[in-house]
């Protein structure tokens, strides 16, 4: 389908579904004329006061202004074939603008049976009616963001389409919550002891020491993903890009790169503005574990886990690398405490907060796209095995999935009208298919066996098996201290297993089983997604053990918690010790063209005049095939030699010049020196003296 007929499509389908409601409208404006005598008549509805009823006229208003306003504005920017649509949200704001206004009269204002419909239905949804027409606008309005981005790099409209999409996230959560429960969270706050402030504040800040600092150093690195990620969210500091809704650097969501300009605009276009972004997820996510473990188990297993996941080795990694893996950890915790909160205390705002990370997270990497499937089959079996409990949550569960599918929409239908770009980051590492075909004949074994063994070799890298690609420490996900504690608490849910235990299960689980049909297995960004579960399974038997010694000996809770701390220490301080000291002795981020090219960067960063480049590399790597040095030196002209020099070149040299060459290639320089016999020549090595590359230096 192309885009011009999926807008077509997508535009009469909202024309066919306007003309249905207004024709519904009207049926009913006529019964309801069968009814009464008078133009003013009795309240249809006893329960619609006065009050509410003014509010529900004051929604009509400001929210029929607000769709004219946003339409208006959108119009001229969106095709001719998309303006139907267009045109159709902003007759929609103008027949309710309209329809408010009749209902206004100078003794009061007068019944109607709109009113009254939005009422009886908001009170069945446990709102009030002016709070339901809020989550009927929070429809149109991010629907309406969708048009005013439209599919390219700069969008159509770009206020419009975030002023929509931010209005429509806020009318969910401003009507799905009941009026009671929002005074309830208001009096109540987040819950937390003055100890427990003073112990999130020292979280931030140990976090973000271990993932904020040094980051030029640890990696030492910059690889050529984080530079390609880089030069697309540097497109929206300098004009080129805006559109929050479409896709960026392989295929990821652009709303990632949007924010990561930020970042790029205030430090300007270095490594440090790439992963100070990346080292706030992940300071976010370790706060977010605490929640999570806190609402599941309470404090005493909330605070090793938040610990325990500050100091992870493969955590800080992530969260110290300019790409946007690690922001998962963060949107999985959010969701698992919220919808856990929300079940067992029966509030809404939790559920939506929920639905709300459920639909950001999907803005962010590919791990969270399962997340809606894990938590449809935790719900299954709630129904099944609770199912007086589920009905009650009903209306909570739909709101959250509201929730998650407006603040996803926009992006949602751009990855409709373009499948391809949704399934390539999917199609990469799958071996489903000829690749799995191939591997089973190889080796004579049948599909299954593959997919089995593969399974296996994830499930190992928990706590056994090396982890792979993006990050390959040579250690498993946790070493061996961490591994045994995490296998105790395992042992501890298996036996224990109940709602609570299988929520928390279920992305270790997918991790498992989604490895089984994708390449490298432990592939280590797979993990992201189970990290909070893993630590507070971690932490399970140092919340159990402590309440124990406390049950034992009730008068020495200061020494039972000192213990508590020191172990904890023990424990954070293997990981912490392992990535600042001993990984970087045998690894290196992206791998020694990676090193190369980041100390190319560097130097033309040194250059007091940017000067022009002749690169000598392929068929090892090319100036161009890692973004490393592209990112971090923009304004260079560079060419790369294919072929090699079987001459003297013919290059004309009107400035600064760097000829480089990799040790491969370093024959050739003397076709160089044949022409320019005046150059500069230096040999760049690396700690061990091995020559990385060889520069020719060249003046007009």
């Amino acid at each position: 389908m192309t885009t011009n007929s999926a807008n077509t499509t997508l535009a009469f389908l909202w024309l066919a579904v306007l003309l249905l409601l207004i024709g519904w409208l009207l049926l009913r404006r006529w019964r309801q004329n069968e009814l009464v005598d008078t133009a003013v008549s009795a309240p249809q509805n006893p329960m619609l006061t006065l009050q509410s009823h003014r509010q529900l006229i004051a929604t009509m208003l400001g929210g029929g202004l607000l769709l004219v306003v946003l339409g208006q504005l959108t119009f001229a920017h969106v095709p001719t074939v998309a303006r139907w649509a267009v045109g159709g949200v902003m007759l929609l704001g103008a027949a309710l603008f309209l329809w408010a206004g009749s209902r206004v009269r100078p003794e009061g204002v007068a019944d109607d049976w709109a009113s009254a419909q939005l009422h009886q239905v908001g009170q069945r949804l446990g709102v009030a009616g002016w709070q339901l027409l809020l989550l009927l606008l929070a429809v149109v309005l991010t629907f309406l963001a969708w048009l005013a981005a439209g599919e390219q790099a700069l969008a159509r409209r770009w206020d419009v389409s975030v002023g929509a999409w931010l209005l429509a996230i806020g009318f969910m959560l401003l009507g799905g919550v009941p009026l009671m429960e929002w005074r309830f969270w208001l009096r109540r706050g987040p819950g937390l002891a003055r100890w427990e402030w003073w112990f999130l504040l020292a979280l931030v800040v140990g976090a973000w020491l271990l993932r904020g600092t040094a980051v030029t150093q640890f990696p030492n690195t910059f690889s050529g993903d984080e530079g390609s990620a880089g030069l697309h969210a540097a497109r929206f500091v300098q004009g080129q890009a805006n559109n929050w809704f479409t896709i960026g650097w392989f295929s990821f969501p652009s709303f990632y790169y949007a924010l990561q300009s930020m970042f790029i605009d205030l430090f300007g276009q270095t490594i440090g503005a790439l992963r100070y972004f990346a080292a706030l997820g992940g300071t976010l996510a370790v706060v977010a574990t605490y929640f999570l473990a806190r609402g599941m188990f309470g404090r005493g297993t909330a605070v090793p886990a938040a610990v325990l996941m500050m100091g992870s080795h493969y955590h800080i990694h992530m969260s110290r690398i300019g790409l946007n893996n690690v922001w998962d950890s963060l949107f999985v915790a959010l969701v698992l405490a919220g919808v856990w909160l929300g079940w067992r205390s029966g509030k809404r705002l939790p559920w939506l907060l929920a639905g709300l990370a459920l639909g950001l997270g999907q803005y962010f990497y590919v791990s969270v796209r399962v997340l809606p499937l894990l938590l449809l089959i935790w719900l299954a079996g709630l129904w099944w095995r609770r199912r007086s409990q589920w009905r009650q949550q009903l209306v909570n569960m739909l709101l959250a999935g509201g929730t998650a599918v407006v603040t996803v929409l926009p992006l949602g239908i751009y990855f409709a009208t373009h499948w391809p770009e949704f399934q390539a980051p999917l199609n990469r590492v799958t071996i489903v298919g000829e690749r799995l075909t191939n591997m089973a004949a190889a080796e004579n074994v049948s599909e299954w066996v593959i997919v089995l063994r593969q399974m296996g070799l994830a499930a190992l890298g928990f706590t056994h098996e090396p982890l792979r690609l993006l990050y390959a420490p040579g250690v498993p996900l946790l070493l061996p201290l961490a591994a045994g504690l995490f296998l105790l608490g395992l042992v501890w849910v298996v036996l224990r297993l109940d709602a609570r235990f299988s929520l928390l299960l279920l992305p270790l689980l997918s991790v498992v089983l989604l490895s089984g049909f994708s390449q490298d297995p432990p592939a280590s960004q797979r993990f992201i997604l189970a990290l909070p579960s893993v630590t507070v399974v971690m932490a399970l038997p140092f919340g159990l053990v402590g309440r124990w010694l406390r049950q034992l000996w009730p008068n020495e809770e200061a020494w039972i918690g000192l213990g508590t701390a020191v172990l904890l220490a023990t424990f954070i301080l293997f990981d912490i010790t392992f990535y600042f000291s001993e990984l970087y002795d045998s690894y290196t981020l992206g791998g020694d063209n990676t090193v190369v090219a980041t100390e190319i960067a560097y130097d033309l960063q040194d250059e007091p005049v940017t000067p022009d480049v002749y690169f000598l590399g392929f068929p090892r790597m090319g100036y161009f095939s890692l973004a490393t040095i592209p990112y971090l030196a923009p304004n260079v002209q560079a060419v790369d030699l294919v072929e090699p020099l079987t001459g003297p070149p013919d290059w004309i040299i009107d400035q600064p010049t760097m000829v480089i060459f990799l040790p491969e290639r370093l024959n050739e320089l003397d076709f160089v020196q044949d022409v320019w016999g005046n150059g500069r020549y230096e040999e760049i090595r690396d700690e061990r003296n091995r020559l990385l590359y060889a520069v020719y230096r060249l003046e007009p």
